[in-house]
């Protein structure tokens, strides 16, 4: 009885890391959800796609959107935006809150390369290379240089 319960904890376990391992592939722009597709639309419209993916999750999907120009756009499973990321270009403002771009302006520092959020913080990288952090309410809470 020891071994056949082993044998199905293997089995189970082997099973479990297979499912878990991320699969991506190419996808479209017109093939994103309807909430992304608007996002790339109202920011990056004059920009040129080189490529997209969708990223099968363990739980859901995330898409990345990758412009000639080195942009980088990610996606949750339902379109909400969740990393821009500029090359060489800011960060359209349209899509900063305005509590970071006050901070910021406030303090002199050069435009935002980078912005990334999730359910607790939102953390942005200057064109310097500094990285600041914010919490929810847009107040700073980490600093690295």
């Amino acid at each position: 009885m020891k071994k056949l319960l082993t044998a199905i904890l293997l089995v189970a376990a082997t099973f479990g890391i297979a499912k878990a391992d991320d699969h991506e592939r190419p996808t479209t722009v017109d093939q994103l959800p309807q909430k992304a597709q608007e996002f790339l639309n109202t920011h990056f419209k004059d920009l040129q796609v080189a490529f997209a993916i969708e990223e099968q999750k363990f739980m859901g999907k995330e898409y990345e959107v990758i412009y000639t120009d080195r942009t980088e756009v990610k996606f949750d499973t339902n379109g909400e935006w969740e990393e821009v990321e500029c090359k060489y270009t800011t960060v359209p403002a349209a899509i900063v809150p305005q509590g970071i771009r006050d901070f910021v302006a406030q303090k002199s520092m050069p435009g935002i390369r980078k912005i990334e959020r999730n359910t607790y913080v939102w953390e942005v990288e200057l064109q310097n290379g500094i990285e600041l952090t914010f919490d929810k309410n847009f107040q700073l809470i980490g600093y690295d240089d």
